[in-house]
């Protein structure tokens, strides 16, 4: 009897661990999400310090995470700075990031006339710029 129940039991610990083990599709809705999001688009944004701002930026996929962007050259901060976004739906969140000592934080939103508008705050320590602003693809 020993023999008979000890195989069958090591074969069903075998299919349970291995239907374990079985990737699931959750739906990765958010690393669909991001997709719109991604390219070339122009800029201009607005605060009570800095004035307005003209500038182009490139939206990239993040490697971190399948939920994230990166944000190059946001508010004309330059080629080679990158601020991530966490994207969820038609909306984006940014990861608090700083840039040559400035905190920049902030979300926007894709908008169904395939634009972006966005708000954030820059702080440099002293003071606290509270912007907004657009961008469209070129």
């Amino acid at each position: 009897m020993k023999r008979i129940l000890l195989p069958g039991l090591l074969c069903c610990l075998i299919v349970f661990g291995l239907s374990s083990c079985e990737k699931t599709d959750d739906g990765d809705i958010s690393g669909n999400d991001r997709e719109k999001f991604l390219g070339d688009w122009l800029g201009q944004s607005t605060g009570s310090v800095q004035g307005s701002i003209n500038f182009n930026m490139t939206i990239t996929a993040s490697n971190s995470a399948p939920d994230q962007v990166l944000f190059e050259n946001f508010d004309g901060y330059g080629s080679g700075t990158f601020i991530p976004a966490t994207v969820s739906g038609s909306d984006f969140s940014f990861i608090r990031t700083i840039i040559s000592g400035d905190t920049i934080e902030g979300s926007g939103r894709y908008n169904s006339n395939n634009t972006l508008s966005f708000s954030f705050t820059v702080g440099d320590g002293q003071t606290v710029d509270t912007r907004s602003g657009t961008a469209r693809r070129p």
